[in-house]
């Protein structure tokens, strides 16, 4: 059921896309890190682009956490995900594009009152 007018998306495509986005700037700012740390380094700069890629990074354990029951992965996969940093938000990015459509739809449930269709008796 849509949540919002003219809107076909489910709740779960809408999570997929956002952490989607989320994986790509934590690898962004993970590397804009490491620039400032180990090829160029500026304390002050990488003072404050640590600052934010904490923040970033907290964000994107939170929303991968969050999708993991739903979206159907496993916790080992999650725990490598948040533990490999950058190498992590590519593989959430990559897997979320060829998660087929079907899968973070689902099937609409029956509407309130109305009993599922009972099943016959086990002849044993």
């Amino acid at each position: 059921m849509p949540d919002f007018a003219d809107d076909t998306s489910s709740e779960l495509e809408r999570k997929a896309k956002a952490l989607s986005v989320m994986a790509l700037v934590e690898t962004v700012s993970y590397l804009t890190l490491f620039w400032f740390w180990i090829v160029q380094p500026n304390d002050a700069v990488k003072a404050v682009v640590g600052f934010f890629h904490g923040l970033i990074w907290l964000a994107f354990a939170a929303m991968t956490v969050i999708i993991t029951p739903a979206i159907g992965w496993t916790w080992l996969y999650t725990a490598v995900v948040i533990v490999t940093g950058p190498i992590g938000g590519v593989m959430v990015f990559a897997r979320l594009r060829r998660t087929p459509r079907e899968q973070l739809v689902r099937r609409p449930s029956p509407p309130a009152g109305r009993a599922p269709a009972a099943s016959p008796p086990d002849p044993a």
